[in-house]
Order: structure tokens, then C-alpha cells, then sequence
């Protein structure tokens, strides 16, 4: 199907920095808005050059294609006057301007919300940082890791107290976050074009945390938080959990309503008989006896390779998986048909794997165009449309204002 271009037309300027305003800025690029990222000269974004040792050379850098397909990149020295002179002249034209810089050095370089309005008085502004535009902290430093793993809970709530801390999945807070921002400036343009009125979008690692856990958040009021909640909850209800069979994989159960799945389970456990023990053919009784209903369902699936038990869970149908490594998912049918990965070409006629936008659109998955630019790749095309000859494109490389 055709890709449906939902924001043709829009011009969004991107001063972002590593991945979470640069994603928001690749999902508004996914939905067809041209995304012009400006970079510093003979630097640009960080990110293009963070893991360098680990990719080796010659390797893409998977991250930087992942946060940044289908965007122009202008490389401006915003520092120097005549560099912030042709910013300027970027911000008139454009619709959105997202970025991810503290507060305090968008005032220094004259980039807050109050002095963009001069040049472009019903321009969208988005920003987004680690804790928030308000209080003492914000213009505190944070990246996901810091603000939205640690500070907003996270790490806590899924460590155990016993074990060794567990490392955040690469990005999970910066995604997250892009998806409120992109939605922001999505709600903000549709505003603008009803009302005539420009916004200030606003969002941050901690706010985004807070709201993946807001169930755990508004919960906290009701019950104390220990290190044994989990293992109680798994206790009343056994048919909530994960169970590992023999050869070492795990099943998640999700069976919210118990008394539903309960007789399915015990056929698909070869155990029938169960549905009817009187210590656990309800829900009061199996709470009652969560311990024992826990240790022998343990004991079940411990006893059975996943090959063994595949045929009779897929045929079972409630809410389980069976847990899945990265590369599972990568390479899962569901991911494959739905349109979730596709292939963007290189500049060296070879094509890398990228995850699209979580959202289709009258079924059409909204995917990238086009690879990451390089850094200041579209400078003199972007300069050109503004009239500026190539002999003075040329003096201000000179002078390294531009690249």
C-alpha cells in the first residue's frame, strides 16, 4: 500500500542531540514532515560518533540510522553570529522546532521559546529533558539511564533485592518519551489549524516514567511497597507469572481472569484432573492455597521441554508467550507481517534492518524513507533555497560558520 503522508508539508527544525528528540523528530519524518537536523560543523551529533569503537569501522551505526532516517541535516556553527543570522532565517520558514538543549543554554544562545517567536510568531516549540521544566533540577543534566531508569523508579521496581542490578534496555525511556513529544506536536499542529494559536510542548524522562508506571504510582497509596509484593500477588493468583520449562525457557501467563483459563490450563498441562481440586478450582481456593497452586504448577512445567509443551499452548487461547530474546523478535512472523522492520538502503548499495513507527495508518505501516543524512549533507541545498550564492556558501565554509 502507499505510504500516507499525514504531515506533507510540515517543516520541523530538530536541535537534538543522541535519541530521544531525534526520534520524535524520525517519527514526525515517518509520517512525512521534512525534519532538518541541525548539527555543529566537523562534530554534529554526538551520537554519530558514540559507540564508533564498538560498531568498528565501516559498520553502520545502527542507532544513529534508527533515530534519524528520512531527515536533511544542516551543519550551523550557532555560536557565531553569522551562523545564528542563518538559523534564524531556518526557524522562518518552519512549522515545529523540537529540541532537547537545557533550558539555560537555549536562553545563551538565544534560542528560548520568546526569542524564536520574533522570527516566528506562530511557530510550534517542542522541548524535552530529564526532570521537568520546573523546580531547582531542571536544568539538570539526565539521560535515560540517570532520569527516567533511576529517578523515576524503574530500577528499583525491577531489580531484585537479592540480585545483581539490572542494566535498562538501551533507549527505553528516550522512546518512550518521543512518542509523547511526536504526539504533542501532532495534537499542537491540529490545534494550530483550528485555532490560528501556536503552542510550547513540554516534556520530560521523568514525567515519561512516571506515566509508564502510573499504575504502580497510584497503587503505592493503597499498599506499603516491600521487597515480597510481587511474590504475593504471583502467590494469590499463580495463573499471573512466569514459569520455566526444562530446557530452560520461560512461559508468562497472563490470565487476569482465572476462573475463564483455569480448566484450559490443566488440558494443556495434561493435568484435566486439576480443574476440579478442591484446594484450586477457584479463584478464593487457589488464593487460599497460592503456595501449593505455585510449587505444583512450577514442578509441571519444569517437567517438559518447550518443543513438548508447544503444541498444547498454541493451542490455548489465552493471553501467554513464550518469552523471547531480542533476536526473536527481530525475526518473529508477527513482527515481519505487520510491517514492523523494514530495509533502508546505504550510501555503499547495502541495506540495514530498522524498526518503523508503532502506528499504521489506514493499514499502511509509516516507515522511513530514507537513510540518516550525513552530517551538514543538504547545508548548501538548504542554503541555496534561500537565495544565498554558491561563492558566499563557500566563503562562510571558509570561515567554518557552515559545513
Amino acid at each position: 500500500m502507499t505510504k500516507v503522508k499525514i504531515f506533507a508539508g510540515v517543516r520541523v527544525v530538530e536541535l537534538g542531540q543522541y535519541v530521544m528528540v531525534p526520534s520524535a523528530g524520525a517519527m514526525l519524518a515517518d509520517f512525512g514532515a521534512e525534519v532538518i537536523k541541525v548539527e555543529t560543523p566537523g562534530a554534529g551529533d554526538p551520537y554519530r560518533s558514540l559507540v564508533v569503537d564498538v560498531r568498528g569501522a565501516g559498520r553502520p551505526n545502527f542507532s544513529l540510522e534508527q533515530n534519524n532516517r528520512g531527515k536533511k541535516s544542516i551543519a550551523l556553527d550557532l555560536k557565531a553570529e553569522a551562523g545564528q543570522a542563518l538559523f534564524y532565517r531556518l526557524i522562518e520558514t518552519a512549522d515545529v522546532f523540537l529540541t532537547s538543549l537545557r533550558p539555560g543554554a537555549l536562553r545563551r544562545m538565544g534560542l528560548d521559546v520568546e526569542t524564536l517567536r520574533k522570527h516566528n510568531p506562530k511557530i510550534i516549540y517542542g522541548r524535552a529533558n530529564g526532570l521537568g521544566f520546573k523546580g531547582a533540577e531542571a536544568d539538570k543534566p539526565g539521560f535515560d539511564a540517570s532520569a527516567f531508569w533511576a529517578r523515576g523508579g524503574f530500577a528499583d521496581l525491577l531489580t531484585p533485592k537479592s540480585g545483581e542490578f539490572i542494566r535498562q534496555p538501551r533507549a527505553l525511556g528516550d522512546h518512550s518519551a518521543a512518542m509523547s513529544l511526536a504526539f504533542g506536536i501532532a495534537a499542537t499542529l491540529f490545534r494550530r489549524a483550528t485555532t490560528g494559536e501556536p503552542s510550547l510542548i513540554e516534556t520530560s524522562l521523568l514525567a515519561t516514567a512516571a506515566w509508564v508506571l502510573s499504575n504502580d504510582l497510584v497503587a503505592s497509596q493503597e499498599r506499603t511497597q516491600d521487597a515480597d509484593v510481587q511474590r504475593r500477588a504471583v502467590e494469590r493468583n499463580p495463573l499471573v507469572g512466569t514459569y520455566r520449562t526444562r530446557d530452560g525457557r520461560w512461559i508468562q501467563l497472563v490470565f487476569l481472569e482465572p476462573q475463564r483459563y483455569w480448566p484450559g490450563l490443566c488440558e494443556a498441562l495434561g493435568r484435566p484432573e486439576l480443574a476440579a481440586d478442591p484446594r484450586f478450582a477457584d479463584a478464593k481456593a487457589r488464593a487460599e492455597n497460592g503456595i501449593a497452586c505455585l510449587a505444583l504448577l512450577t514442578e509441571i512445567f519444569a517437567g517438559r521441554d518447550w518443543p513438548d509443551w508447544q503444541g498444547s499452548f498454541e493451542g490455548l487461547d489465552a493471553p501467554w508467550e513464550l518469552v523471547r530474546s531480542i533476536n526473536d523478535v527481530f525475526a518473529d512472523p508477527q513482527t515481519v507481517s505487520n510491517g514492523h522492520v523494514f530495509d533502508v538502503d546505504m550510501a555503499d548499495g547495502g541495506t540495514v534492518k530498522l524498526v518503523a513507527t508503532p502506528v499504521t495508518v489506514d493499514g499502511t505501516p509509516q516507515t522511513g524513507t530514507h537513510r540518516a543524512p550525513d552530517c551538514g549533507q543538504h547545508t548548501d541545498a538548504l542554503l541555496a533555497e534561500y537565495g544565498i550564492p554558491a561563492g558566499e556558501i563557500a566563503a562562510l565554509k571558509r570561515a567554518g560558520v557552515v559545513a
